[in-house]
């Protein structure tokens, strides 16, 4: 290879370069079931009740004296993000993820914690899983190129007493930021 080819691919090198700071490109973020999952209908109480849901979706009741009328198991969401097809203004597949999840309920209703499980995919830059917590914020390493990464998504809950009687979403946001 001549020096003049070294010389466009150098030149290549930094316009992609250029173009990923300028782009600001995003992974490409989804969620199965897009929303919380559905503890059914509750019947409220007076004090608050919590309600964990594990990662294989089975509802226990921690504390508080809220009732949920099933005993079935829920569908714990899997969140799964990838760089898309053709996202290579942005490396994505090659620059490390921030990955951030946030309660973003309010009133009576919220979620007071979130765990991580079942990472596939990618692997954690610290080399271990987030702690558990009602707002958590982690890096995975760079996916590479047509990777998909996915983990699950589980909870604890909150009705607050006096919660209204019936079925409740929980909203939350999830963030993927390239590094």
């Amino acid at each position: 290879m001549g020096v003049e080819m070294v010389v466009r691919w150098l030149w290549l090198i930094f316009a992609v370069a250029v173009l990923s700071v300028a782009s600001g490109a995003q992974a490409q973020v989804s969620l199965s079931p897009r929303t919380a999952p559905s503890l059914g209908t509750t019947i409220r109480g007076s004090s608050a009740t919590t309600f964990s849901i594990s990662n294989t979706g089975a509802v226990s009741r921690l504390n508080g004296d809220a009732i949920r009328l099933s005993n079935s198991s829920v569908t714990v969401p899997t969140v799964s993000f990838n760089c898309g097809l053709l996202n290579l203004g942005g490396l994505c597949a090659l620059r490390p993820v921030r990955i951030t999840i946030a309660s973003a309920s309010t009133g009576s209703i919220a979620i007071s914690k979130f765990r991580v499980s079942g990472l596939r995919g990618g692997t954690y830059r610290t080399g271990a899983p987030p702690a558990d917590a009602q707002m958590i914020v982690f890096d995975l390493n760079a996916i590479g190129l047509l990777s998909t990464v996915s983990f699950n998504l589980s909870m604890d809950v909150v009705l607050q007493g006096g919660a209204s009687s019936g079925v409740h979403s929980f909203p939350y946001t999830i963030t993927v930021q390239l590094l």
